[in-house]
């Protein structure tokens, strides 16, 4: 069990990187409404604790809430996400919305992620429009970062990962990830700080893609690089910021005709 300056410690770092990431993006603007989607998980949950401090101390205004997008997953704890964020002081939407009946009419099973993603981020972008919110914060981190870049690398997606600030909505909103260069171990050590509710019934197929999912092969496999490649997330991290198309094999980026 991590010493309580320890925990602090984590949370502190977590914060001061979010924070690095923020201004580094340009990802908050003066008078912004952001949204946090919350799954209960604790990514989200750290993501509305450390906004909601960078909120207090940052010199420009805005405003943040959280909303829980319900699938219809059996078990899924809504209660226990909304008394959380009750006891926070935060304000909470809670979405219901049949997600589970249309993956399954859809045949998703194989692969429900894309489909998922899809659905929640379409009510959470309808939650945005109700509560005149203009930015959508959302809680992944650099090893979603490192495993979605790979993934496509591998499935010949083109070299391009979750962006960190990007528009959305044709252009109406903006969407943020303040975690982008967080690793998952420190968001964990950090979340030892807070007694999160017990996350269950979130995906009646994380199993399955546990066992035999992409992402999640590729987020082990991440940690038997970083044998071999000490510090390989930061490493990845510092590459996706270090774009050299002259060294890639896309025509566009290629100028023959300027060569001597």
């Amino acid at each position: 069990m991590p010493s309580p300056t320890r925990k602090h410690d984590a949370f502190a770092a977590l914060c001061h990187l979010a924070g690095a990431s923020v201004i580094r993006y340009a990802m908050i603007r003066p008078g912004d409404r952001i949204l946090v989607g919350v799954s209960g998980g604790m990514d989200s949950l750290m993501l509305m604790h450390l906004l909601e401090r960078l909120r207090r101390r940052a010199p420009v205004p805005f405003t943040v809430q959280a909303a829980t997008v319900d699938m219809g997953f059996a078990h899924f704890n809504t209660a226990a996400i909304t008394a959380y964020c009750q006891a926070q002081g935060w304000p909470h939407e809670v979405i219901h919305f049949p997600g589970k009946a249309i993956l399954e009419a859809k045949n998703a099973g194989p692969r429900p992620c894309p489909l998922c993603s899809r659905l929640r981020r379409g009510q959470l972008h309808a939650a945005m429009d109700r509560l005149d919110c203009n930015v959508l914060a959302l809680g992944q981190h650099l090893d979603d970062l490192c495993a979605s870049f790979l993934m496509s690398l591998f499935r010949g997606g083109g070299l391009k990962t979750m962006a960190p600030h990007a528009a959305a909505d044709s252009g109406r909103k903006r969407l943020i990830r303040p975690l982008c260069e967080a690793t998952k171990s420190l968001i964990r050590e950090a979340a030892a700080t807070f007694a999160f509710p017990a996350k269950s019934g979130a995906c009646e197929y994380l199993d399955a893609l546990n066992a035999e999912g992409d992402r999640a092969w590729l987020e082990r496999h991440l940690a038997d690089l970083d044998q071999h490649f000490p510090g390989v997330r930061h490493a990845m991290l510092h590459s996706l910021q270090d774009l050299r198309p002259a060294h890639l094999l896309d025509p566009r980026f290629l100028h023959p005709e300027e060569l001597p």
